[in-house]
């Protein structure tokens, strides 16, 4: 299982992980066996506030804003990034999977840079950019660009408006 945290604006290049999931392990399992500790949202626990202690000037005791937040992400069978329905304590994963968050800062949702490997789950490091012809002299095509679309801007808004809903439900059933 790859964990991938992306600070982006924040600064510092990602960090990869590859961690061994136990059976009944959740994202947050992962992160936390990967040596990043997540700090929760003290008015929503399944919401997280803090990767690794970052941002340290986070107040974790109300949501983050819309333009400022871990976005959660899990790859498919394919190792292709897609946005987590479901938040880091309920995710079930399985080995051959990518976990990752990344920081969003400019209401800008895009999917994880880092690019898994051929082996779904195993962490590839970017390749050098190929010259028309490589060390045999023999000639190349050059790679599709893999850089990731941009979610629309509305995304966030209307899944941190879902996660409302749902704890809204979760407390009225309760009451």
């Amino acid at each position: 299982m790859t964990v991938v945290v992306e600070p982006n604006a924040l600064g510092g290049g990602p960090k990869v992980a590859c961690v061994q999931p136990e059976e009944g392990d959740t994202g947050a399992d992962l992160f936390e066996k990967a040596g990043h500790p997540l700090t929760f949202v003290t008015s929503m626990p399944s919401v997280v506030c803090r990767v690794a202690g970052r941002p340290e000037e986070a107040g974790c005791a109300q949501m983050p804003p819309a333009d400022a937040y871990w976005s959660l992400w899990i790859t498919d069978d394919s190792g292709a990034w897609s946005y987590a329905s479901r938040n880091v304590t309920e995710i079930a994963v399985t080995s051959g999977q990518g976990v990752a968050f990344t920081w969003i800062d400019d209401n800008v949702v895009t999917a994880p840079a880092t690019v898994l490997g051929d082996a779904v789950g195993a962490p590839s490091s970017p390749s050098p950019e190929s010259s028309p012809e490589d060390s045999t002299g023999s000639n190349t095509e050059p790679r599709p660009s893999s850089d990731p679309e941009p979610l629309p801007a509305w995304v966030a808004p209307v899944g941190i408006l879902g996660l409302f809903a749902l704890a809204g439900a979760v407390w009225w059933r309760r009451r």
